[in-house]
């Protein structure tokens, strides 16, 4: 069976009338994926200026 481990990343936008990510938040994005991260889900906080994303990657297992 599959197992999986989970991460959130609260990634925070820039912009004063809609929220915008930059080429830093792109990097990030893509050293996660280098790192086996896969981006599953994502929500906007309405009240923040924050983007959540939540990954997921399979455990590896130990021997």
């Amino acid at each position: 069976m599959k197992k999986f481990e989970y991460k959130i990343e609260n990634l925070r936008t820039h912009g004063m009338v809609s929220m915008v990510l930059t080429k830093q938040h792109e990097e990030k994005l893509n050293e996660l994926g280098n790192q086996g991260w896969e981006l599953v889900g994502i929500n906007n906080n309405s009240k923040g200026r924050s983007i959540v994303a939540i990954f997921k990657r399979e455990k590896e297992i130990e021997a």
